[in-house]
C-alpha cells in the first residue's frame, strides 16, 4: 500500500504524462532563488570565500556554473569581483524570471556598499554557513569595477550569447554537452544545489574535469534532502522504484537520489583530488525500516548526510 503522503507527488508525477499539462509546465518551470540579486550575491560570496581557503584567486579567472536557472546573477556577481568570463550551463532553457538589467544594478550596488553576505536571517537553508558574513575585500578584485558594470550592461542589452566566446564577460548554454566548454579553459566550476539532481554523475564530474585547467577547482553545494517530496527530510529514499518513477514522471531533472559516497567516487574516478568534504548531519529522519529495500543498505553515514559542501581540484599535472 502506498503511503497516503506519497500520493500527491505520485499523482502530480503522473500527469506530466499528459501532453498539454507537461507543456504548460515545461513553460512555466522556475528554479526559484536565483532570480534574487541577494541571493545570487550570497551563493558567488559563500563559494569565493571557501575556495579562497585552498588557493584559489578571482583575478582574471574563467568561471563555470551547473545549473544557473532563472538568471546568470551568480555570473554577474563573478565578473563584478575579479573573474574574467563566465559561462552558464543549463540541462534545459529557463524561462528567465529574473529582470537581469535590474538584477545587474542591484549587484553593482552591493559590490560599491561592500555589503556583506546575507546570512540566515535572510536564507536559513543556503550554504555553506560562514563563520564570518563580512564583505570579502581582500579576496575580490575591483580594478576597472565601472568599465566591468559598463559592459555586462551593455551584453546584457543586446542580449546574452549562448556559447563561450572570448568576447564576452557572460554566456550561457543551454541544453549544454561536454563539446560547449573548451577542455583546459576554466579555472573553476561551481554549483549551487544541482548536482543532487543530476542523473549522469560519472559523466558529469568528468566533463567538469576536462573543462578545467591544470589546478583548477570545482566547488558544490550538494544537499541530500527530500524538499518538497516528503515530510521528514530522507523521505526520498522511502520511495520505491517504480513509485519513483512515478514521480519523476517527464520531468527532465528531479532528485538523483545518490548519497555523498556516489559522489566522491565519480569525482576521484574523473581524476579529482578532494580537498574538503563539509558535512552536515540531520536526525529525525524516517526510520531505516520504513525506506525502500536497496536505501536501508546505504552506509549508516551516508544515511546522516543531509547536505556536503564539495571543494576538488585537477591536479597539476594532469
Amino acid at each position: 500500500m502506498i503511503e497516503t503522503w506519497k500520493a500527491p507527488h505520485i499523482v502530480k508525477g503522473a500527469l506530466t504524462w499528459v501532453p498539454f499539462l507537461n507543456t504548460w509546465r515545461q513553460q512555466h518551470v522556475s528554479t526559484g532563488g536565483s532570480d534574487s540579486p541577494e541571493y545570487c550575491y550570497s551563493v558567488w560570496l559563500r563559494h569565493l570565500v571557501t575556495l579562497s581557503e585552498y588557493g584559489f584567486n578571482v583575478k582574471g579567472s574563467r568561471v563555470g556554473e551547473l545549473g544557473p536557472g532563472d538568471s546568470l546573477g551568480v555570473g554577474v556577481s563573478a565578473v563584478l569581483s575579479g573573474a574574467e568570463s563566465y559561462v552558464g550551463l543549463d540541462v534545459i532553457p529557463y524561462k528567465t524570471s529574473a529582470n537581469l538589467a535590474s538584477m545587474c544594478d542591484q549587484l553593482v550596488s552591493l559590490f560599491e556598499r561592500r555589503a556583506p553576505m546575507p546570512a540566515d536571517d535572510q536564507f536559513p537553508r543556503q550554504r555553506p554557513k560562514m563563520q564570518s558574513y563580512a564583505f570579502p575585500e581582500r579576496l575580490v578584485d575591483l580594478t576597472d569595477f565601472s568599465a566591468k558594470a559598463a559592459r555586462i550592461r551593455c551584453e546584457i542589452s543586446d542580449g546574452i550569447a549562448t556559447g563561450a566566446r572570448d568576447d564576452r564577460l557572460l554566456n550561457y548554454r543551454a541544453p549544454w554537452s561536454a563539446q560547449h566548454v573548451e577542455r583546459g579553459s576554466l579555472d573553476v566550476v561551481l554549483s549551487q544545489g544541482v548536482l543532487q539532481c543530476v542523473d549522469q554523475l560519472d559523466e558529469t564530474y568528468r566533463d567538469m574535469f576536462a573543462w578545467l585547467k591544470p589546478g583548477g577547482y570545482a566547488s558544490h553545494a550538494v544537499g541530500f534532502a527530500a524538499t518538497y517530496l516528503s515530510p521528514r527530510w530522507n523521505g526520498h529514499w522511502a520511495y520505491s522504484d517504480w513509485e519513483w518513477r512515478l514521480v519523476r514522471g517527464k520531468r527532465e531533472f528531479l532528485l538523483n537520489r545518490e548519497p555523498l559516497s556516489t559522489h566522491l567516487r565519480s569525482a576521484r574516478r574523473a581524476g579529482f583530488t578532494v580537498l574538503r568534504v563539509g558535512k552536515e548531519f540531520e536526525e529525525g529522519g524516517l526510520p531505516v525500516h520504513r525506506l525502500a529495500a536497496r536505501y536501508r543498505r546505504m552506509d549508516p553515514e551516508d544515511r546522516e548526510t543531509r547536505f556536503a559542501m564539495l571543494i576538488l581540484q585537477k591536479p597539476a599535472g594532469a
